[in-house]
């Protein structure tokens, strides 16, 4: 039997010897859902943990998906764009609860509730009533074409606009429903144009993408190399088919944006979807979006957001109560300032499986063929990246979760990787004031505690093995008593306890059973 070091634990325990399905392997992924190529990277603390680069950015000319690979991101433009609109909140450049006309001379208004007005956070949150209807579509295409000279956002929102269609509001009034819609974010764009007086690729470039050193960029002529720009595919007819960003190697001339004027409509940048930028260089803005710093250009630590403005970003803003919203087949259950809050244990959006870690923050993307993930740990303790240009027989979802099966895979082979990288960070001061004994005896593992519990909230925890696979369970009452708790024999290495108690506040002890 194995000799234990710093053993510890609880009570009203269910312990689950039964042995999970076998996780597909990280390097398996690409081949096991026929994906044209893939990019994962994740980050503990601001060091990179891992990386697997497979498949091909361009199919045609063989150019494989390499560390470097920058990829059309799809909706986690949207968490980044957030990120920007938090500092500027900080810098109180941008007020999040100002009415949009303090920054707009023809501002967006709901036509069913005139008198409500609409404000940043609305925006943030999807709750301001804008849908992308039947007249977004036109109303994209001429923003792209039409530059410098775009549509004003009135021709869309607002009744007797040229791309106004009475489907581009929802009934509620602003503040009252969630309902996702990617025209929120050009409204945001414009607005951050308008308080700043710079134009969008240039406003990120110069709050974001130039301090951290990142390759990236809401315009393809933003990027160091075209060459590297992963094409996005689609399987039609038995071929892979290009869908966006296939340009051969060839920098696009791009349109001319100097007389264009900033805060009119930026759209046309994308800000919904458009940025590009690698899987790596995207958990440096996870690492931001989940801490406020990240290693800046020159190597060195760099602050983006103080403690105050870092938690309003994190802030639910809006949760699912069952009628005030549009969950998404149950994917999008609580939100913050720009930021999805996966995990949150109101529907079927857990993400690594099985780990008491919650709220995940971030966002995912969808596109032109692409799925992407970029989520990280409440604390920022970890993060990680996940994207892939296109899969050959389309996109699925098992029954447990609303995240695709491709999605769910890459997630459940990550937890070894989260589980390990949290087993260097311990922080649990929620255990500082209990006295944890080891004391093994024959046939298992015989974990005890003892010590003051007179002030000990109810508690529920997890235990983990060293292969990432949940042993056992449960609840921890308030004001217990010292117990002893069996536990199934235990391998040798590092295992891992949570404790987990209001929401959001959780913590880790990890110890080691030596061989």
């Amino acid at each position: 039997m194995p000799q234990l070091f710093l053993i510890l634990f609880l009570l009203f325990s269910v312990c689950d010897e039964a042995a999970k399905a076998q996780t597909i392997d990280l390097s398996e992924i690409l081949e096991v859902h026929g994906l044209a190529g893939m990019s994962v990277a994740t980050r503990c603390g601001s060091e990179l943990s891992l990386e697997v680069h497979a498949g091909f950015r361009d199919i045609d000319d063989g150019w494989e998906v390499e560390s470097g690979t920058t990829f059309r991101m799809a909706s986690i433009s949207k968490a980044v764009v957030a990120l920007a609109a938090a500092k500027l909140a900080e810098q109180e450049t941008l007020d999040l609860s100002a009415p949009l006309g303090l920054y707009l001379e023809d501002p967006p208004f709901h036509p069913s509730h005139p008198e409500v007005e609409l404000t940043v956070r609305h925006l943030l949150t999807h709750t301001s009533g804008i849908r992308d209807g039947s007249g977004y579509s036109d109303f994209l295409s001429a923003s792209y074409n039409e530059i410098p000279d775009v549509p004003s956002l009135s021709s869309v929102l607002q009744t007797g606009g040229a791309y106004y269609t009475s489907d581009m509001w929802g009934a509620a009034e602003p503040g009252a429903y969630f309902q996702y819609a990617n025209l929120n974010f050009g409204v945001l764009a414009t607005v951050m144009e308008a308080a700043t007086g710079l134009r969008f690729d240039q406003l990120m470039e110069a709050l974001l993408f130039g301090p951290y050193g990142l390759d990236a960029g809401f315009r393809v002529q933003d990027l160091d190399n075209i060459a590297d720009l992963a094409v996005l595919y689609r399987q039609v007819d038995g071929q892979w088919v290009p869908q966006a960003d296939h340009y051969n190697g060839v920098m696009p001339t791009g349109p001319d944006w100097s007389e264009y004027l900033p805060g009119t409509n930026a759209v046309a940048f994308s800000p919904q979807g458009g940025l590009r930028i690698s899987a790596r260089d995207l958990t440096q803005l996870a690492r931001l979006w989940s801490t406020g710093s990240a290693l800046g250009a020159e190597g060195a630590p760099l602050t983006l957001l103080g403690p105050d403005a870092l938690g309003q970003l994190q802030s639910p803003q809006w949760s699912y109560d069952g009628s005030n919203g549009n969950p998404y087949y149950g994917l999008f259950n609580q939100w913050a300032d720009g930021l999805h809050l996966a995990a949150s244990g109101m529907g079927a959006d857990e993400v690594i499986p099985d780990v008491a870690v919650s709220p995940f923050i971030g966002h995912p993307g969808e596109a032109y063929g692409l799925i992407s993930d970029a989520y990280a740990t409440p604390g920022g303790e970890w993060n990680f990246v996940f994207v892939t240009n296109g899969k050959w027989d389309g996109y699925g979802s098992g029954d447990a979760s609303a995240f695709y099966q491709v999605e769910q895979d890459v997630f459940a082979a990550l937890k070894q990787d989260l589980l390990t990288c949290l087993a260097q960070q311990v922080n649990a001061p929620s255990f500082a004031h209990w006295h944890l004994v080891g004391n093994p005896r024959a046939g298992d593992t015989l974990l005890m505690m003892a010590g003051d519990f007179q002030n000990t909230p109810a508690l529920r925890f997890h235990l983990f093995d060293a292969t990432g696979r949940k042993r056992c369970e449960g609840r921890v009452p308030p004001n217990g008593t010292p117990i002893a708790l069996p536990v199934p024999p235990l391998t040798p290495g590092i295992h891992f306890l949570t404790l987990e108690g209001k929401p959001g506040e959780v913590s880790r002890l990890a110890f080691l059973v030596a061989g």
